[in-house]
């Protein structure tokens, strides 16, 4: 497995100095994969163009790779005036940044979830996600669906039918144990089991509800079966990225160092070491 985070997981400075403070911070916990979400203050890929050559030089300097970007595709319900701007000036221009710094892997949202939904829209959702994975195929990438609460994909079932029902060779998914526990408040082995065959990334984070909210908190002090999920990923032999979601509330730069540490604790080995 391959440890990795996301460019606004580490630390919560986001000032034009980050991505030294970044990627010392990762590099001395032996993470040199990124997944790019942030670049400083801006979310990828509408980002200012100085901090977009920071983000490129300064990762040359520690010898960071990226693997995906995450523009928050598709965060947008069916009946909203932006929709098509997701699907059109969103998707393409994200193709075009990511194609810059070599990057072939994107990943998308399942659409929001509205009032005024009808249950076949499902119809209408998987073919929105289709047609941008058939984009996305044609210029070289993987589009991977993130499952979040208040979307289309936010249970295991429910991102089951849209995977299922793409079923586009390109089109996988984005394991983000979280975001799944916060939608179905169960232990993660039944959705696991539905899904495990689809995924191609794990997003990492732990938390608890606390006053009917799920607040995010330290590896190994949550409810999700951290653990577990290594444990079950192991047996599979799954052998992708692992990204380190460490940011609680409120977000602190021990957060990143001692999630980490107890990640490395399970995984147990030494290549994880920094």
């Amino acid at each position: 497995m391959i440890l990795s985070t996301v460019t606004d997981e580490v630390t919560p400075d986001r000032s034009t100095g980050a991505f030294h403070k970044i990627f010392t911070m990762a590099t001395a916990q032996g993470v040199r994969n990124f997944e790019i979400r942030m670049v400083e203050a801006k979310r990828f890929p509408v980002v200012e163009a100085a901090a977009w050559g920071r983000l490129k030089s300064v990762a040359g300097e520690y010898g960071i790779h990226y693997s995906a970007v995450s523009p928050g595709l598709f965060k947008a319900d069916l009946h909203s005036d932006l929709i098509g701007f997701h699907s059109t000036e969103i998707l393409s221009m994200s193709l075009d940044l990511a194609e810059k710094i070599d990057v072939d892997t994107l990943i998308t949202f399942g659409i929001e979830r509205s009032p005024l939904d009808a249950e076949d829209d499902i119809e209408q959702v998987i073919d929105l996600l289709g047609e941008a994975a058939d984009v996305a195929a044609s210029r070289g990438f993987s589009l991977l669906l993130e499952n979040i609460p208040g979307s289309w994909a936010d249970t295991g079932e429910n991102c089951a039918r849209l995977l299922d029902g793409v079923g586009r060779s390109n089109f996988g998914y984005v394991w983000d144990t979280g975001n799944l526990y916060e939608s179905e408040r169960r232990h993660f082995r039944d959705s696991y089991e539905l899904l495990k065959l689809h995924i191609r990334d794990v997003h990492l984070k732990d938390g608890s509800f606390i006053d009917g909210r799920m607040v995010w908190q330290r590896f190994g002090t949550g409810e999700t079966d951290i653990a577990g999920q290594i444990d079950a990923l192991r047996a599979d032999g799954y052998a992708g990225t692992l990204t380190v979601e460490a940011k609680c509330e409120p977000h602190e730069d021990d957060d990143f160092v001692e999630s980490m540490a107890y990640l490395r604790s399970l995984l147990r080995a030494p290549q994880f070491a920094p």
